[in-house]
């Protein structure tokens, strides 16, 4: 049985990998910061540590040992760095990483992992702390894995991305949607982020970074009337020129408005999972999941959806 640690567990994706994990029949162990317990069936140790608590995090892991680690909360150097100082790697075979395609320099044509990484001015900071942290454990003998993902969407999501439509649909709102040039991106559902995840197990590759998501191209257009399709209600959008507003997009959009593509061949290639839930198909089950939940989710940066729809 394949011993597993999860650094993450009560998060969206977090949780979502350890429970499927499990289901695979792994023995997991996850850590999450907080006091929140985290009840899942078949789950063996939670540790419940701030990462960047060092002393406290060396106390809890100095002496496990885990054939795999996936770190899903990893957002600088400083937390892959105190983490490899604070466990046992006697028996590591796989560190995997989450990181971002926002590492990439631009990905607007379907970026490929050997791709130039640097500053993005779309993503900002984000990116930048993200390739910090990719670069310090490529740099490392750590037998690493890194997996860069586009947008994931699913149940449990806690960021107000697709709710945030279902609830503009649902209560006749309109959307705002910036216009003037055309953006294109991609979607993974988080099922199949995971089970990308999951088949990393079962080869023995190390050192490689991969693009993971649904390689289906999608305009907001396309995202906006698939969610009025799942919801069974017409949408309202109010398209925004965004060469005659003084609005940044993301004030009154969940998205960047840009194009983000990435090319998963590599992942293809070295026989792992590949990524097949279409967005229709994720947005159903994923409202379903927010008809039985009703989430209470909201988006700070968005504080000019009102005002926005009233100029524009």
């Amino acid at each position: 049985m394949k011993s597993i640690l999860v650094m993450g567990g009560n998060d969206f994706i977090g949780s979502a990998l350890a429970e499927y994990l499990i289901k695979c029949g792994y023995k997991v162990d996850i850590l999450t910061k907080g006091k929140k317990e985290v009840k899942l069936k078949g789950l063996g140790k939670h540790f419940l540590c701030d990462r960047d608590d060092i002393s406290h995090l060396k106390k809890i892991l100095s002496k496990k040992s885990y054939e795999y680690i996936y770190d899903m909360t990893a957002y600088s150097k400083d937390d892959i760095k105190n983490l490899i100082r604070c466990i046992n790697l006697k028996n590591l075979k796989k560190y995997v990483v989450l990181s971002s395609g926002a590492v990439y320099k631009d990905s607007s044509k379907q970026a490929r992992e050997d791709n130039e990484k640097g500053e993005n001015k779309n993503w900002g900071k984000y990116g930048l702390d993200k390739k910090e942290a990719e670069d310090y454990i490529i740099n490392s003998d750590i037998p690493y894995i890194i997996i860069r993902p586009t947008y994931i969407y699913g149940p449990n999501n806690n960021l107000y991305r697709e709710i945030y439509f279902f609830e503009r649909i649902l209560q006749e709102k309109k959307i705002p949607v910036p216009h003037g040039k055309n953006v294109s991106t991609q979607f993974i559902y988080i099922d199949d982020l995971v089970k990308v995840l999951e088949s990393l197990t079962h080869n023995d590759r190390v050192r490689e970074a991969y693009n993971v998501t649904n390689p289906q191209l999608i305009s907001w257009n396309d995202l906006i009337q698939t969610c009025g399709e799942v919801v069974k209600k017409s949408p309202i959008v109010k398209l925004v020129d965004i060469n005659n507003v003084n609005f940044e997009e993301r004030q009154y959009f969940p998205f960047r408005n840009i194009d983000y593509n990435l090319d998963i061949d590599k992942l293809i290639e070295h026989g792992l999972y590949i990524p097949n839930v279409l967005l229709k198909e994720g947005l159903k089950k994923t409202y379903k999941w927010y008809l039985s939940t009703k989430p209470k989710l909201q988006d700070k940066k968005m504080s000019k959806v009102d005002d926005i729809i009233k100029i524009s």
